[in-house]
């Protein structure tokens, strides 16, 4: 599609949504008032929430919603605009806020994401409700540090994250993998000896796709993560890593002879696409985050899968952490935020108090394959034993990472690295990957602005601390 076209569809929605929510809020003057007089009759309050989730995902947030609705008599109506995870939606919100009348709440990743809108809002972070208080009321605080640090900014908390995914996993088709006589691997070069037994015997080794993109630069970011290592995965995060620290290049050559091991129609494969294959055997495995697990569940009932430390026989998708990331927790982190000083600024707070609280999050989260941010939640309320493993895997991880395709990364370098990373498989060019890296650390270095960190005073998350910070 032409960039023309583009911005003009963004620009038609944006106008859509406002004038949409205009009407509404001159429909319904009660929504301008959180709180009835004792003696008027409470009327119907509705709020707006704008969400990507909009596939499979909407059977979770809609449970969610319904039971919020039932104890609070607040209607909720989802707001979805389609494009890059919310990329597009950001205009059409920000537009909002401009004019005054903004939705009750929205979704967003931690960090960089939520950090780019403070940048273009009109009061810039006094345009979002701080919730450190509600984090606290809902226990957060205690149960969920880790991943409250990583939605922490200087120590204040403009995101309430809702679940958690993990993106370092392998997703490996165990008839294949018995075929070929191999075993789940567990460091790369265990990784590179089993793609060359597949190789060999015609198969293709790595399921990766290409059409939506992000499942490369994926990839890489987890070979990268088993090469480098934690504290070197965060400083490219921050963009301090240097550009010529050999970890990239190492990292790049791995990732090369690996994406040797695709599938031919690669470039037509979207993740979905990806995961059928391997569902039918057609590859030995796939490297995602734990959203396949909740594709797998809901498309195809009849898949038993289980984890690398529990193989049954009847098994037929293993799934383990990508070789050489053991004990490293790689953080995907679905968040809400509330846009201060609307009309219903308070019912946001309510909604989002609601959401990312134990009952909200035990409701959303064993539907949509992702698993609570509470470390205390019983893992018995997860359908899938990967799930209840990663539970496990969540509570005992020796350190945790933001990952650096979903949310770790502004969104200019986001877009700019996954188009290269094709780039990068297409041509092997990786004179013209490192030249992308060079810039994506330069450009991170710079959006941080030498003012912003993850984490609070004293308790940088990861446990590195950018250098302006003193």
């Amino acid at each position: 599609m032409r960039s023309t076209q583009l911005v003009a569809i963004i620009i038609a929605l944006v106008v859509v949504a406002a004038i949409a929510y205009f009407l509404g809020t001159m429909s319904q003057p009660q929504q301008t008032t959180t709180q009835p007089t004792p003696t008027a009759a409470p009327g119907p309050r509705k709020i707006t929430f704008y969400t990507w989730w909009a596939g499979l995902e909407r059977f979770a947030i809609d449970a969610v919603i319904g039971n919020f609705t039932k104890k609070t008599g607040i209607q909720v109506e989802k707001t979805a605009v389609p494009g890059g995870a919310g990329v597009n939606a950001k205009f059409a919100i920000l537009a909002l806020m401009q004019a005054g009348s903004p939705p009750a709440a929205f979704q967003v990743h931690c960090g960089p994401e939520m950090l780019s809108y403070i940048y273009v809002a009109p009061k810039g972070e006094g345009s979002f409700v701080e919730l450190s208080q509600v984090a606290k009321e809902i226990d957060m605080t205690v149960q969920a540090s880790e991943v409250l640090s990583a939605c922490s900014l200087n120590g204040k908390i403009y995101a309430l994250p809702v679940n958690i995914h993990r993106a370092n996993l392998i997703f490996i088709n165990r008839q294949v993998l018995d075929k070929l006589g191999g075993s789940v691997p567990k460091t790369l070069d265990d990784l590179l000896s089993l793609c060359n037994k597949a190789s060999s015997a015609g198969i293709p080794c790595l399921l990766q796709a290409g059409a939506d993109q992000f499942t490369i630069l994926h990839l890489w970011e987890q070979v990268f993560l088993a090469v480098a290592g934690p504290q070197k995965f965060i400083m490219f995060m921050y963009g301090t890593l240097p550009a010529d620290d050999p970890s990239l290049r190492q990292a790049t050559e791995i990732f090369l002879t690996l994406s040797k091991t695709f599938p031919t129609n690669w470039p037509a494969l979207d993740w979905t696409g990806a995961v059928a294959d391997l569902v039918a055997g057609k590859g030995l495995a796939h490297v995602d985050g734990d959203w396949v697990v909740g594709l797998i569940y809901n498309v195809y009932p009849q898949v038993k899968m289980c984890p690398h430390t529990s193989i049954t026989p009847d098994c037929n998708i293993i799934v383990a952490p990508f070789p050489g990331t053991q004990g490293v927790y790689n953080l995907v982190i679905d968040s809400v935020a509330v846009p201060a000083g609307g009309p219903v600024t308070d019912l946001g707070i309510q909604f989002v108090k609601y959401f990312a609280s134990p009952e909200g999050q035990s409701i959303f989260n064993p539907l949509k394959g992702s698993i609570a941010v509470y470390k205390n939640i019983d893992p018995s309320i997860y359908p899938t034993a990967i799930q209840r493993w990663e539970v496990e895997e969540y509570r005992n991880a020796k350190s945790y990472v933001l990952s650096l395709t979903h949310g770790a990364l502004f969104s200019d370098v986001w877009q700019s690295l996954m188009q290269q990373s094709i780039v990068l498989v297409q041509t092997g060019r990786a004179d013209l990957w490192y030249d992308a890296l060079a810039k994506a650390l330069a450009t991170q270095r710079s959006l941080w602005k030498d003012t912003w960190y993850m984490g609070a005073p004293g308790k940088p998350f990861g446990g590195y601390q950018p250098p302006w910070v003193k």
